[in-house]
């Protein structure tokens, strides 16, 4: 049995391979600021502003709806949303956490979602939202997921 001297340095050549850690703080204000731009996209009534950051395969929850899937019935669902003329969303940024391979983000945030309620009326719940952000390698990060629950009233009112 021949043995390579060198053999033993074989694991620390592949470890430099596998390079810096991402900076997770930089990431995370990207996608911090993105949300924000998505929330004043939404304020401003626009659309393509507001679906724009969701990947094609993307999935999002809103409270009392079912799973949707895909950028167009998503941009289908905020055409909706958008359409309400009592639509006010109000969301305070909470945690959030960064894959240190740079390739996924999780965001959270509490607020509240008015929409015209049965009676005709504005409709304001409290909600949390949870957000997976995927880092891609031509369009920056998108949304792979977003979740956005109605909270009961006594979890509301701790937040």
């Amino acid at each position: 049995m021949i043995r390579s001297p060198f053999l033993f340095l074989a694991p620390v050549a592949l470890l430099g391979g596998c390079g810096e850690p991402a900076d997770t703080d930089a990431m995370l204000d990207t996608v911090q600021m993105t949300e924000l731009a998505q929330l004043e996209a939404i304020k401003a009534r626009d659309v393509r502003g507001a679906v724009r950051i969701y990947r094609p395969d993307a999935t999002i929850v809103l409270p009392g709806g079912a799973p949707v899937k895909g950028t167009e019935a998503i941009g289908a669902a905020f055409e909706t949303l958008i359409a309400d003329p009592n639509l006010a969303v109000e969301l305070t940024q909470g945690e959030a956490w960064a894959s240190e391979s740079g390739e996924l983000a999780a965001t959270t945030a509490t607020g509240t979602l008015t929409t015209t309620g049965a009676d005709g009326q504005p409709a304001t719940i409290p909600v949390a939202v949870q957000t997976v952000w995927r880092k891609t390698d031509n369009d920056g990060w998108k949304i792979a997921s977003d979740l956005v629950a109605q909270l009961p009233a006594a979890e509301a009112a701790a937040n």
